[in-house]
């Protein structure tokens, strides 16, 4: 009785040790199953197309950043981030994806951002701190503001687009 017991037990284990070896070789990834588990990086797989859009962003050394949006240009169609960290010298990439790419660059000169509020033909108007170049026109004419409201604005320089809206903002209310 005691040798029965032992050959079921025997069997048992047999059968158990042979159901797990064929559910493991039954469950076992295949080899490109593991290749997706392995971290890749996006440089080694993810490539530019003429979709991708680029995103540059410039931050000034007056503390303003600037951000514009293009089409990839042709020399870009195609290549790896690393390819591209090698075409878009002084340039960090950021973000790299199929769909967008994000360059920055840091520039220690000032931005175009500074501006002065003035008069011109009677109206307010606001020009580029540099070069004094008109940067556009309000509707507000300028005998509508305050006495010396304009003189004081001309003396005052205005840093960033933002807050030269707020100012603008003020005026025309």
């Amino acid at each position: 009785m005691l040798k029965k017991w032992i050959n079921t037990i025997v069997i048992g284990m047999a059968l158990t040790l042979s159901a797990l070896s064929f559910g493991y070789f039954l469950y076992q990834p295949k080899a490109s199953e593991i290749e997706e588990r392995i971290p890749i990086t996006p440089e080694q797989r993810i490539t530019a197309t003429e979709n991708t859009m680029v995103e540059y962003i410039y931050n000034y050394g007056d503390g303003i950043t600037e951000s514009t949006y293009s089409p990839i240009p042709p020399y870009l169609v195609g290549l790896t981030c690393e390819q591209a960290k090698e075409k878009m010298k002084g340039f960090d990439l950021t973000y790299f994806s199929a769909e967008k790419i994000t360059a920055v660059k840091e520039l220690s000169g000032d931005s175009r951002q500074h501006y002065v509020i003035g008069e011109k033909n009677g109206y307010v108007a606001v020009f580029y701190k540099k070069g004094g170049g008109l940067k556009e026109m309000t509707n507000t004419p300028v005998d509508s503001l305050d006495e010396g409201e304009i003189e004081e604005l001309s003396k005052t320089e205005i840093v960033g687009s933002g807050r030269l809206a707020s100012i603008l903002q003020d005026i025309e209310s």
